[in-house]
């Protein structure tokens, strides 16, 4: 039934499995079954079990011999002892508990056979999922070279909120490199009031599923910060659907956001003098007065103009009309405070709008802003140029409209020209 020859090994057949083996000296080895080719082994030699996926080892103690060969062990081989007669079960057990997978009998053929097919099975599974392993690590790899070269922050983060990977450009963000970055929460990363903010949005994002953008104040490794908005997104488990953890990357808008900014700023104001602008004023008046009418509170308008500014423009120049222009935008804003404002409408004529503001209080500021301007002339290389307005006064009536109490408070103004200037009237 067995060879008895040491060493004598199966017919090479081009679809023989190789099975490695070690037989100590003087060990005679089976017969192999059909389909399997033995391939003696050098346990001492350059590359000892490296190359072995099923091994045979015919050795008297098989412990000693595993303890001594911790290679064998590694997980990517199969191991099966053969043992001279068959052996008790607790015997059995000890030589899988030092690391055999099978061991059969030197007399039982059929044992050797059926070991040998599961070990067939296993390398060949073993072989597929480290094939797949390798596939899955290159598109890992090119995954990652890819994100790597994009120059948005790019992150994951599993279920608990901990980080699972990111980009380089997150890695230039947090400040630290990713594997640093890889196992940590946002509060070992960010400071305390921002790392709450992130949390309870990731928190709520992976609890209600779907997408998340919004738009958030980040510090970079730099102490900058920045306005970015955040893409996110939950990822699911394959098989079971469930939400485990997300990913998300961040689009730095701060550039968009400034110019966004003087674009309003631009649409709202008036180039010259920073005051808002014409249209700006009917806007923001629009809203006072819709808010002026429950519960019914007085509103009222000035229309201020500088007397002889025509004057200063011959005079001294239009460079300094222009500086002129400018210094009563700054005493206006000194006198009005919230939630009053005014506006630049055209020329050297500005209009103010008075909120809670009845026709005696309307008057009194109006003075307040004539004698402000008097007392303050404006300096212009080096020369004090006195400058002097005139204001007209009104109060918007019931079922009137702002820009009807606006035409009022333009005559009183031109009533106070009319007076000698200088001075404040009202309709």
């Amino acid at each position: 039934m067995f060879e008895t020859e040491s060493d004598k090994t199966a017919e090479p057949r081009d679809t023989a499995v190789v099975v490695s083996y070690y037989a100590e000296a003087g060990k005679t080895l089976p017969v192999m079954p059909e389909g399997y080719q033995l391939e003696r082994i050098d346990p001492n030699g350059p590359k000892g079990f490296s190359c072995s996926r099923i091994c045979l080892l015919v050795v008297q103690n098989v412990e000693a011999f595993l303890q001594d060969n911790p290679s064998l062990l590694d997980g990517d081989r199969y191991v099966i002892a053969v043992v001279d007669a068959v052996l008790a079960g607790d015997r059995q057990m000890a030589l899988l508990a030092a690391g055999a997978d099978e061991v059969v009998s030197f007399k039982d053929r059929t044992q050797l056979a059926l070991a040998l097919m599961r070990a067939t099975r296993f390398s060949r599974v073993r072989e597929a999922l480290r094939q797949r392993c390798h596939d899955i690590a290159v598109e890992r790899d090119k995954l990652q070279a890819a994100i790597d070269n994009l120059p948005s922050p790019i992150f994951f983060k599993n279920r608990a909120g901990i980080y699972s990977g990111c980009n380089k450009a997150f890695e230039g963000f947090i400040g630290l490199p990713a594997a640093k970055v890889r196992g940590s929460s946002v509060y070992d990363v960010a400071p305390e009031e921002l790392a709450k903010v992130y949390e309870e949005a990731d928190e709520a994002l992976m609890r209600e599923g779907g997408v998340q953008i919004y738009d958030a104040e980040v510090r970079f490794a730099t102490g900058e910060y920045r306005t970015v908005t955040f893409h996110k997104a939950v990822t699911r488990d394959a098989a079971s659907g469930e939400v485990n953890g997300l990913a998300g990357a961040m689009l730095d808008i701060t550039e968009r956001k400034k110019l966004e900014e003087k674009l309003t700023r631009a649409a709202e104001r008036d180039d010259l003098t920073e005051a808002y602008n014409r249209r700006r004023f009917f806007e923001l008046a629009t809203a006072a007065w819709e808010r002026a009418q429950v519960p019914s509170r007085p509103l009222s308008v000035l229309v201020i103009d500088i007397d002889h500014f025509k004057q200063v423009n011959d005079r001294h120049g239009h460079a300094c009309g222009d500086a002129a222009l400018r210094h009563l935008v700054r005493l206006l804003d000194k006198v009005l405070a919230q939630p009053h404002i005014f506006a630049r409408a055209g020329g050297e004529e500005f209009y103010c709008l008075l909120e809670d503001c009845a026709p005696d209080l309307a008057l009194t500021i109006a003075e307040a802003i004539r004698d402000k301007v008097e007392a303050t002339p404006h300096l212009h290389e080096g020369q004090d140029i006195p400058l002097r307005v005139s204001i007209g006064v009104a109060t918007v009536g019931k079922g009137e409209t702002v820009n009807q109490a606006i035409a009022r408070a333009d005559a009183a103004l031109y009533r106070a020209k009319e007076a000698g200037r200088n001075r404040v009237c009202s309709d």
